[in-house]
């Protein structure tokens, strides 16, 4: 929950901290093959500030899926998004949502 937190906050240094260097990231729109890719991505079209409302969330022990509610000024988007977790660092992620409204 801490990556949305400062995801929404738009604390993209803070989101370093919670990436491991060689993360793999699957989007509806984008992929990358590391966190710096990632980070310089988020760098150059930061995120709007947002808020989300949790819906569901699965743990086990090396990953954690979260089904929550994007709120933007615009409206809301429900959103998919596993993290796959090694050494305490996010390693992958998966996010999964339905892009009509955005494209």
């Amino acid at each position: 929950m801490e990556y949305l937190k400062r995801f929404c906050a738009g604390d993209i240094d803070g989101l370093e901290a919670l990436l491991a260097p060689n993360l793999r990231f699957a989007g509806t729109f984008n992929t990358y093959s590391s966190a710096l890719e990632y980070l310089d991505s988020l760098r150059g079209d930061p995120p709007d500030k947002c808020g989300y409302k949790v819906v569901s969330v699965t743990e086990n022990e090396d990953s954690v899926a979260v089904f929550y509610e994007y709120q933007k000024l615009e409206g809301a988007v429900q959103i998919a998004q596993l993290f796959r977790i090694k050494d305490r660092k996010i390693d992958d992620m998966l996010l999964v949502f339905d892009g009509r409204d955005f494209a």
